[in-house]
């Protein structure tokens, strides 16, 4: 950890771990921040520095804004025992600020929230956090009489469906069409199972001796080390090393948030080739009928691939960062297609095992 970080304000040492320091109703926060080598150190430093600005311009009267400030300086925020859960609340209460600050909190309606939520549909994991802290302030501002009600109260969270595998003929056309980045990134969510917050952190740097790693992985501050697979390897030596990290964007930077990886993505889904080919699956029933797919598949991809290739759940959990039962729920396709052929391997002369294969054609029906 360099002096260049260190000499910033505000800052403190803990361990191994860098803390943002400030105080907030006479009461002193610490708030953990990223690796200063994590692309989301910036970010992250800037936003918590952002409200000790003495630039920044005072709330409208009434506004979230001033809700939001009042909230922060309470007992309500101020007593939530855990750093991490406060610093969730933290990035979502600034959210609320930037996008909606300006709104007076006396009119908004259930119709708004509703709105607001569903504007963040295409990641409906946030959208639902979001609604979750939305909701506890809502009725802060309930209980101090800043308005009647909660507007929030009753609204559903958006529903999450699994994060599904990418079929065969989806991956061989996104391979195809896509750009070489996002070609690059999607190989490295492939052959590494990693989330796409770790792939957007891999540096040149960490390979040796053919391997990714160790590193820690940032949602779950668990140890991984991954082999690279030598389709990584070639996909690699395509592109210019203009960043220390193995993925960058158009100016040759390292990506600063996931949110481009998930642009990215999107914007691969929604090309003529890819929508051709995933009418064509859901034509085929491979497929439901508005599916749609997300960088995170890639991780049960590769679980399923590492599975199919005779490791067990414990090599593949350590490789992947899963624990073994994680492992069984992401491999479970793979499970029965593993089943599927040992069974069509067992199956000899009308017998599978020592259990007797019926004819239901060939016996009769009974009545009734």
């Amino acid at each position: 950890m360099g002096r260049f970080v260190i000499d910033r304000p505000n800052l403190k040492q803990q361990g191994k771990y860098l803390y943002f320091r400030r105080k907030v109703g006479g009461k002193t926060q610490y708030h953990r921040l990223p690796d200063p080598s994590d692309p989301d150190f910036e970010a992250a430093y800037d936003r918590l520095a952002q409200p000790d600005s003495p630039k920044a311009a005072a709330p409208i009267a009434g506004s979230l804004a001033a809700l939001v400030r009042d909230y922060r300086a309470s007992s309500d925020y101020l007593g939530i025992p855990s750093d991490k859960t406060r610093a969730n609340y933290l990035r979502y209460l600034d959210l609320i600020v930037e996008k909606h600050g300006h709104r007076q909190v006396h009119q908004i309606r259930p119709t708004h929230v509703y709105k607001m939520r569903d504007a963040m549909q295409d990641t409906p994991g946030k959208a639902n956090n979001w609604l979750s802290i939305f909701r506890t302030l809502m009725s802060y501002a309930a209980k101090r009489d800043w308005r009647g009600d909660n507007p929030a109260a009753g609204i559903k969270p958006l529903a999450i469906g699994e994060h599904e595998p990418w079929p065969a003929d989806l991956l061989r056309v996104c391979l195809e069409v896509a750009s070489p980045m996002t070609r690059l990134l999607i190989v490295t969510g492939l052959c590494s199972g990693q989330r796409n917050s770790d792939v957007i952190r891999m540096q040149h740097g960490w390979i040796k001796n053919g391997i990714m790693g160790p590193f820690i992985q940032q949602k779950t501050k668990v140890e991984v080390a991954v082999p690279m697979h030598p389709f990584w390897t070639a996909e690699l030596a395509k592109l210019p090393r203009n960043a220390v990290t193995l993925v960058y964007d158009r100016f040759g930077k390292p990506f600063g948030t996931t949110g481009a990886v998930r642009e990215r993505i999107r914007d691969l889904m929604a090309m003529k080739e890819v929508q051709e080919v995933l009418a064509d699956l859901a034509a085929r029933e491979i497929i439901a009928e508005g599916d749609t797919f997300v960088f995170h598949g890639l991780r049960k991809n590769a679980c399923c691939y590492l599975l199919e290739m005779g490791n067990n759940d414990s090599q593949v959990g350590h490789m992947l960062g899963m624990s073994p039962e994680m492992v069984r729920h992401y491999g479970k396709r793979s499970r029965a297609l593993m089943i599927a052929k040992s069974a069509a391997a067992n199956f000899k002369g009308g017998k599978f095992g020592d259990l007797q294969v019926v004819n239901f054609k060939s016996r009769p029906r009974k009545n009734g």
